[in-house]
């Protein structure tokens, strides 16, 4: 896909700041006391659900991006980057075993999927010390439309997975869209098993999950989160709809993003690659999250993509990041009870299996 790099880190800027506001913060006013208690309802629960999606047609969403591409930029989103935008939606769940309020000190438990507005495509799971993945690559190559990169190769040896031998059972699996636990230091070696010139780009994503794991990582990104609202945050009491209160959350996003970034210097130092440089592309000015309470209980918020993409006055049409909050699982955390364990060694090996296989007469 051919997104800007702007319109990415707009994405990047909105989730964080929508994430952030869910963590609370201290304001004195009673909207502020309200919007602060009801995430702390939440955390009555051993386990929350977060989806994430665009709520927009794909020509909105195309339109907005292409508004604030970067100056000079060669390419503009296509349509098929707008239209798998205005399907994406991404379904997080957190647990422990106990209410999550209660967890101090120790990692949470994570999961998390993406779909297209059909099946689960990508899923992970971090169970304790332990991660999971699963892949269906065939159903995200016709997503995509990728035709010759890593989703291509990876649909070509689902296809002879078959003629696998039983002792490349696990790389099977991974190949035909199964459950299968790896470590996440070795993703180094899957990319040098599709080519090296993925090996940057897999050290990062191995860093992220090391970060997710981290039960230090977490509680820092959660404190430094906390301590920027604390400083910028106001909150406004909009009133109510559709049976629900609205709280308007208003951020001087440059000013936050600043703290942001020098508070979460030293996990980009100890996870190298990882990168919060995202952060430098937040605009010069307030921006506003819309918070949705029901029953006291934080259960929805929203944030304009526009505000981040626009240089000046938004313009008239929006382009809202919807974020549901509830109480439960959408997607299960628990770990999967037959993920084979996956050596990167495995794949490497199918990999050279199936073209021995090919070019045998």
């Amino acid at each position: 896909m051919t997104v800007t790099r702007k319109s990415l880190a707009a994405v990047g800027c909105a989730l964080l700041l929508a994430v952030s506001v869910a963590c609370g913060g201290s304001e004195r006013a009673d909207v502020g006391t309200r919007a602060r208690q009801s995430v702390d309802r939440l955390g009555e629960w051993e386990a929350v659900s977060v989806t994430a999606r665009v709520e927009a047609p794909a020509g909105r969403v195309r339109d907005v991006l292409r508004r604030g591409r970067e100056r000079g930029a060669r390419t503009v989103p296509s349509p098929d980057d707008a239209r798998l935008l205005a399907r994406t939606e991404v379904a997080f769940a957190f647990g422990a075993d106990r209410p999550l309020r209660e967890v101090d000190g120790d990692r949470l438990d994570t999961a998390a999927a993406l779909s297209f507005g059909g099946p689960d495509l990508v899923g992970y799971k971090s169970i304790g010390t332990d991660f999971y993945v699963r892949v269906d690559w065939t159903g995200l190559a016709a997503e995509t439309g990728d035709r010759h990169g890593t989703v291509a190769r990876a649909v070509e040896q689902a296809e002879t997975a078959d003629v696998l031998p039983p002792s490349l059972a696990a790389a099977r699996d991974l190949f035909r869209g199964r459950w299968v636990q790896i470590d996440p230091e070795e993703f180094d070696h899957f990319a040098r098993a599709v080519g090296g010139a993925y090996g940057e780009r897999a050290q990062r994503l191995a860093n992220s999950v090391d970060l997710l794991q981290s039960a230090e990582a977490q509680h820092h990104l959660i404190g430094s989160v906390r301590r920027a609202l604390d400083e910028h945050a106001t909150f406004r009491d909009v009133g109510h709809a559709d049976g629900a209160e609205r709280i308007d959350v208003l951020l001087p996003a440059r000013a936050l993003a600043d703290d942001l970034s020098d508070a979460l210097e030293p996990l980009a130092e100890r996870f190298d690659g990882i990168g919060f440089t995202w952060l430098e592309e937040a605009p010069d000015r307030e921006v506003t999250v819309e918070l949705e309470l029901r029953g006291g209980t934080l259960s929805g918020m929203t944030v304009d993509l526009g505000q981040f993409l626009e240089e000046g006055p938004a313009e008239p049409d929006p382009l809202p990041l919807v974020l549901t909050f509830a109480p439960g699982q959408v997607v299960p955390v628990r770990a999967p009870g037959d993920a084979k364990w996956l050596d990167p060694q495995d794949v490497m090996a199918a990999v050279l299996y199936g073209e021995l296989g090919s070019a045998a007469p």
